[in-house]
């Protein structure tokens, strides 16, 4: 309201209406993008040791070699880009990088921030004891860079998370730290749409602030709690 010179809420209200590009400005400034590789290190290590190899193995046995995930809210791209290195590990210690295909969906509603996602160019680095930086970044001015074979399996799109995207048969689904901003009925029906895109023995992962309890968890059991992990049931 002081940016805009409104001198209350009625009068900001109109002023959205009559300049649809300050509803823009305003969704940028009030999402919240606190983000770092490997963020919550604990998650990624149980994502590492336990979850990407338990999707391996069932793919394995259905014979297919989509590995499909979304990160939902994943501000500038630290998230998703973590887990294409994950998978890229995984896929490499396994001898069959040739065969396999990695789909990563990343979504946001701050165009802006995906924009910082989309140039894949950071100051700041922090991966898991055994990684090494070079494998993954090119070193770029005072910061980093990802490499294209990581960059290349993550797609970033504009999403509102109240929308059901196209996305089903989903091996992961990341959405950490972002219903704690909702309200319960809003939880319930986005919680409804990951179950609706995960395949069944799918995994959700939650933000270590956030779980699920009673009738709303309905679709998912805990897998690793500690983690905050769910499997689909």
């Amino acid at each position: 309201m002081r940016a805009t010179g409104c001198s209350d809420y009625l009068h900001y209200r109109q002023y959205v209406r009559q300049h649809p590009e300050e509803y823009k400005r305003l969704i940028n400034d009030l999402t919240i993008n606190v983000t770092e590789f490997f963020r919550d290190p604990d998650v990624f290590e149980a994502l590492r040791s336990w979850v990407i190899p338990e999707i391996f193995d069932y793919k394995g046995r259905i014979g297919s070699y989509n590995l499909r995930v979304w990160s939902a809210g994943c501000a500038t791209g630290e998230e998703p880009y973590s887990l294409s290195i994950l998978f890229h590990d995984a896929i490499r210690e396994r001898g069959l990088s040739t065969s396999w295909i990695l789909r990563i969906t990343a979504t946001d509603l701050d165009d802006e921030a995906l924009r910082i996602a989309k140039e894949g160019y950071y100051e700041n680095v922090r991966l898991l004891p055994g990684m090494e930086l070079d494998r993954y970044f090119h070193r770029e001015g005072k910061g980093y860079r990802v490499k294209e074979e990581i960059k290349r399996p993550v797609r970033f799109v504009l999403l509102d998370l109240m929308r059901r995207p196209p996305l089903r048969h989903l091996d992961l689904v990341l959405c950490r730290n972002v219903l704690i901003y909702f309200e319960r009925e809003k939880q319930v029906k986005i919680l409804d749409i990951f179950a609706q895109c995960l395949r069944s023995g799918g995994f959700l992962v939650l933000g270590k602030s956030e779980t699920i309890v009673g009738s709303e968890g309905s679709s998912f059991k805990p897998w690793r709690r500690k983690e905050r992990i769910y499997v689909r049931v």
